[in-house]
């Protein structure tokens, strides 16, 4: 009789169960919990390589990653002109496009969005906006508006399908002026809706001797920004440790601070600043060559500012507290360490990863993570699934 009521028990207890499922800690603790602790560690959940695609295709030059509402991946490749589509374990499903102008061609897709079950890819040479649907047919394309000296930076769609846009525009007439810095939303057909913001920005100064070419200005103050889960938009101008966070329609909502101690620029990142440069030289009959390292003339015309901006990068994750990046007295942990805001702006935690993993590049974030780009020492290219755990 015990037996049996012991067995009743624990066939309701299995019930219960699979009625009401349950994961690990990590998982049902928010992401705001976690980083209270000032410490997380980024847990490998799928590794996609060149082995996923059997030798059908491979990465050549992987530029961003995305995933549709049935958890499909979708890689860029702007060096190969074409997107890979996995399927949510990682499964290689096909290749979608390939080099060109025509309908469903690409010519260096650099980045996609995913919006109303439509994928959306910037072409940086063909110049438009490519859009598919979720099996890479080809539906229409939209050209992107290059009045004179404007540069498109970067897109990301909002919730309701509408879009953020950052794009840069050049004084032609006055190469040494600041360079101007607009935050815009855009419609669901990619087309001007209104600024949110814009400020300027420096970064490059023209010479004329001995040729005619831009230098980089280095460590320069740049505006960061990112779309949060419900619409809004963290804009922040890293002069100074402050961002702002903006509703697309109603403009500026509130703003934030934080402070921090000034680093100084070193000698050795001046020295490792010129050695990633890479410039183009003239070869014979007109050919060019990459030059790594920059031109002794770039050094010469190079100026470096005293301290570094307070911070080098800012993302929203999937609940829609605010990563910055600052930099760090010692440049060992600067890709490690990160502090967070809550979605209010209030400050969480500065917060160290653990473990093998650093601070991300490109991110599609999961509500657990993030899938995101990563390159091996031999320039083998991992589209990473990372989960976010103390």
């Amino acid at each position: 009789m015990k037996k049996w009521i012991l067995g009743v028990i624990l066939t309701a207890l299995c019930i219960t169960a699979n009625l009401f499922p349950t994961s690990s800690a990590a998982q049902d603790k928010p992401l705001a919990e976690i980083y209270k602790t000032g410490k997380i560690r980024l847990i490998p959940e799928i590794t996609i390589t060149d082995e996923a695609m059997n030798g059908k295709d491979f990465f050549a030059g992987a530029s961003d990653v995305a995933f549709d509402g049935k958890g499909a991946v979708y890689v860029s490749d702007g060096r190969a002109n074409n997107i890979k589509k996995f399927d949510a374990k990682g499964t290689f499903l096909k290749t979608i496009g390939k080099q060109g102008q025509g309908p469903g061609d690409f010519n260096y897709p650099t980045e996609m969005e995913i919006a109303g079950g439509r994928l959306y890819v910037r072409e940086l040479y063909n110049q438009r906006i490519s859009v598919l649907d979720s099996e890479g047919n080809f539906i229409k394309s939209v050209p992107i508006s290059m009045e004179t000296g404007t540069i498109w930076w970067r897109i990301a769609a909002l919730p309701d399908g509408r879009f953020i846009v950052e794009r840069e525009k050049v004084n032609y007439g006055d190469p040494n002026a600041p360079q101007e810095c607009f935050i815009e939303l855009y419609s669901s057909d990619i087309e001007p809706v209104k600024i949110i913001y814009q400020h300027r920005v420096r970064r490059n100064k023209y010479i004329t001797e001995p040729r005619r070419t831009n230098v980089p200005i280095p460590f320069s103050p740049s505006v960061h920004w990112d779309v949060t889960p419900d619409g809004k938009i963290v804009i922040g101008f890293s002069e100074k440790y402050e961002a702002e966070i903006y509703d697309p329609v109603k403009g500026k909502l509130s703003a934030f601070s934080h402070p921090y101690k000034p680093v100084e620029v070193t000698a050795e990142a001046k020295d490792l600043f010129f050695k990633n440069m890479t410039s183009m030289s003239g070869g014979m009959g007109g050919a060019t060559t990459m030059q790594r390292g920059a031109p002794d003339f770039i050094v010469k015309n190079t100026e470096f500012p005293k301290y570094y901006p307070p911070y080098n990068d800012l993302k929203v994750d999937s609940e829609g507290n605010i990563w910055v990046r600052p930099y760090l007295a010692n440049a060992a942990e600067t890709s490690r360490v990160f502090d967070v805001f809550g979605r209010d702006g209030k400050f969480i935690n500065r917060v160290r990863i653990e473990g093998d993993a650093h601070y991300p590049g490109r991110t599609a974030w999961t509500s657990t993570g993030f899938w995101t780009i990563t390159m091996t020492g031999d320039e083998e290219y991992k589209i990473m699934k990372y989960k976010i755990s103390e």
